[in-house]
């Protein structure tokens, strides 16, 4: 214990020296300051805290009183539209009738009805009919089938096993599909049938969101009757579950109160507070809002900040003032100077060992010599790179200047010089690295080059450029043959390339530029080095290309665009046809490749990407907007043909045939619901296939196989169909004679007979007898 007070002791004494009063009263003047400023702050900060804590409360809860009528609204509407379904005739008169599983008017009556409920709230992904005598179910995403070909049976079982007559729930394949269902009841006493609406869980979780904008950090639950997670804004987990498994909602459960809040742990783990409210609906719903109290912290954080900025700056003007005092007190460098001079007049009065006294001196201004040096070797390769950077872009100034700092960072004015820029293929499609890391892996390839410039015995630099090069500046004495040079460099890029591969599993391509002499001019050698990379467009078979080496760009002056196969790409797109497209593809780009040019390849497929994104736009107004990226810069960044060709084929060519598929099913599904509807309002006319076709603008052979494909049925069974179940009504519902319904559904007398014949195996007379 008294050594520890010892040195404690001993600290202060160092930085409050007693022989040094001027240090003393500094710092006793900035405590005396700032002590009060501490205490002033906390206290305001205490009185803010209680205030704050009140405000935040009474906030929080007209938030949430806000956001439980909104939601309650989003989820009468849902709950409305289910007891619609229930309620209506269609549904209510066909249940547990014996012919009702045969009956497909009926069907695809109660199927428009699903659709048209579906339409009326956007919230609505599917709804499911299940009548259980039938043994049927009819969903607006399968259309009628039987029970024992649903493929969501386990969600019907779930829903009739339920002794709720309604609720809120989460049905097992439902839930996988991301759905929160609400289920009624066919006659909840002894449930012949059961009605599910399902909805998106995360359409529904939007909204719950969108609805409250109090605090970024805030979680929104709403709890069912029986206490079960509906809702949670911000972790699904839980949906589902009971409230009493999370220890912050258990309170909110057994609490008999309307609404009401409370300070809890979030959980055992977490001991960070919670502000909770919640509200309680007449329906049994409870909405809940959980606030970190972080967040009010947070509303108070400018004080904290306000207390320790004040402090901090009294303790700068302190350490500022002592190191003011402390200069003016002990400057080697003026004590040895008034020291010299004062020999020299013979005015020292012998204080001491004077040797000692200049040894100290010196000692001191070696040491503060040694730490500059120190920092100087650390900021050193940074200042080097950057002139690095600018010799290679041509923007390093006068000459003078540019040789002087090369001469300071170690960089050779003479000599030969060579550019190497290694860059990694198929950089896009490296599933270990987003597409944002570049800089990382730029960061290894070059510290691969570092160790192996290092190993080889080289001369020279290496450098990133643009997070996506890889730039190595070899050094040669000037006496060395250029065969040599570029042999070497050659080998060295060669190294390069193993080295990634083995180390990294990076394909890498390397350029290198000429021989220049002089530093100044190795911006020269970088735009070659650039220029070789080019050639891999057309010699991608090639991964070390070299400048001197290759023939001159764009040699072929006579090079026609290929328009024709063009023409066979966009048309075989169009068409559906992704092997023609492919074969095409293939034909253009050994076409292309002929002109030997960068640029000239790059446009041609500019232009055939342009035709194609014109094909889309003629699909049809908002086919472009679903495009998302830019796909010109997705080009862009392509580098060699392979990497074209196969970007077209596994990016460009599915995403056409995806957006046209979609513009063709949406297209079709409207006209024959346009023509179903015109049959429908205009029951007694003649309809033919030639005039419903022309109404759609469609041929009657194409329009006829369409319709089949979506309704089930041919176009003449259909109307067929339509007329006797339109007559049936009649008969059942009027005491008109069979003569007025024939002419009310467009036929005679004889001919409804014979239809009635055909599909209900009884005369018009003899089905109104049977229905009294």
């Amino acid at each position: 214990m008294k050594n520890v007070l010892e040195k404690i002791r001993s600290v202060l004494f160092a930085l409050l020296p007693r022989t040094n009063y001027l240090n003393r009263l500094i710092w006793f003047g900035c405590l005396s300051v700032s002590i009060p400023i501490v205490l002033a702050g906390s206290t305001y900060y205490h009185f803010s805290m209680v205030k704050l804590t009140e405000q935040f409360t009474a906030d929080n809860q007209a938030s949430l009183v806000l956001v439980k009528d909104r939601m309650e609204n989003v989820l009468y509407n849902v709950e409305n539209e289910s007891l619609k379904i229930a309620v209506n005739p269609l549904i209510k008169e066909n249940m547990g009738r014996s012919e009702f599983s045969s009956d497909i008017i009926q069907h695809k009556l109660i199927l428009d009805t699903l659709q048209l409920h579906k339409n009326a709230n956007s919230l609505i992904s599917d709804i499911v009919f299940y009548d259980k005598q039938a043994g049927f179910v009819i969903s607006n995403n399968y259309g009628y089938v039987t029970y024992g070909r649903y493929g969501e049976r386990p969600d019907i079982e779930e829903a009739m096993r339920q002794k709720e007559p309604a609720k809120w729930t989460y049905l097992p394949e439902g839930k996988e599909n991301g759905y929160i269902s609400y289920v009624r009841l066919m006659n909840a006493g002894n449930p012949q049938g059961v009605v599910i609406i399902h909805v998106q869980e995360k359409m529904l979780r939007n909204t719950l969101v969108n609805y409250s904008a109090y605090s970024k950090n805030q979680s929104l639950v709403v709890l069912d009757s029986s206490g079960r997670i509906l809702l949670h804004s911000a972790d699904n987990k839980w949906f589902g579950q009971s409230a009493q498994d999370v220890p912050v909602l258990k309170d909110v459960v057994t609490d008999d109160a309307k609404e009401g809040r409370y300070l809890r742990d979030a959980d055992t783990h977490d001991h960070e507070q919670m502000l909770v409210n919640f509200n309680k609906t007449t329906l049994g719903r409870t909405y809940v809002s959980l606030i970190p109290e972080s967040d009010m912290l947070e509303r108070l954080s400018w004080i904290r900040w306000m207390i320790a900025g004040t402090v901090a700056v009294f303790l700068l003007v302190g350490i500022l003032l002592s190191f003011i005092a402390s200069k003016r007190a002990y400057n080697p460098i003026e004590k040895l100077i008034r020291y010299g001079e004062d020999l020299q007049k013979g005015r020292l009065a012998p204080k001491g060992n004077e040797i000692e006294f200049i040894k100290s001196c010196l000692s001191f201004l070696s040491d503060q010599a040694v730490s500059l040096e120190n920092v100087l070797k650390q900021i050193q390769p940074g200042l080097r790179d950057r002139l690095l950077h600018k010799l290679l872009k041509g923007q390093a100034g006068g000459k003078t200047a540019v040789l002087q700092e090369c001469g300071q960072f170690g960089i050779p004015q003479r000599g030969r010089f060579v550019v190497l820029i290694a860059i990694v293929e198929n950089l896009f499609k490296e599933k270990r690295f987003l597409p944002s890391e570049g800089a990382i892996v730029m960061f290894a390839v070059t510290n691969v080059m570092n160790e192996l410039l290092a190993k080889s015995g080289l001369q020279g630099f290496v450098v990133e450029q643009n997070e996506r090069e890889g730039v190595a500046i070899l050094h040669f004495p000037e006496e060395t043959a250029g065969e040599a040079m570029m042999k070497t460099a050659k080998a060295f890029a060669e190294e390069v390339r193993a080295a990634l591969r083995t180390y990294l599993s990076f394909s890498v391509a390397v350029g290198i530029g000429g021989l220049r002499e002089d530093v100044l001019r190795i911006g020269e050698s970088y735009r070659e080095a650039q220029q070789a990379l080019q050639h891999r467009i057309f010699k991608d078979a090639e991964s070390v290309l070299a400048f001197d080496q290759l023939g001159q760009l764009g040699k072929h002056a006579m090079f026609t665009y290929p328009r024709e196969q063009e023409q066979l790409i966009v048309e075989a797109l169009s068409r559906g046809e992704l092997v023609m497209a492919e074969q095409a593809l293939n034909a253009f780009a050994k076409n292309v490749k002929v002109s030997e040019s960068y640029n000239t390849i790059f446009q041609c497929y500019h232009v055939l990407l342009s035709s194609i994104i014109q094909s889309l736009e003629e699909k049809g107004p908002g086919v472009i907007d679903s495009l998302g990226d830019n796909w010109f810069d997705q080009l862009k960044a392509r580098q060699t043909s392979r990497e074209i060709y196969e970007w077209f084929i596994e990016i460009i060519f599915p995403l056409y045939q995806q957006i046209t598929e979609e513009s063709r099913k949406l297209g079709t599904r409207h006209a024959v619901q346009k023509v179903c509807r015109h049959i429908k309002e205009n029951p007694g006319a003649c309809h033919s296939l030639v005039e419903c076709s022309e109404m759609v603008g469609m041929s009657p052979s194409y329009f006829s196989r369409l319709f089949k494909k979506e309704v089930g049925l041919s176009f003449v069974e259909y109307v067929m169909e339509y007329k006797v179940e339109k007559a049936k009504q009649l008969l059942r519902d009027t005491d008109r004679s069979v003569m007025e319904i024939a002419e009310i559904v467009g036929y005679s007398e004889r001919n409804l007979n014979r239809a009635f014949q055909r599909y209900v195996n009884m005369t018009p007379k003899q089905y109104r007898v049977s229905l009294r």
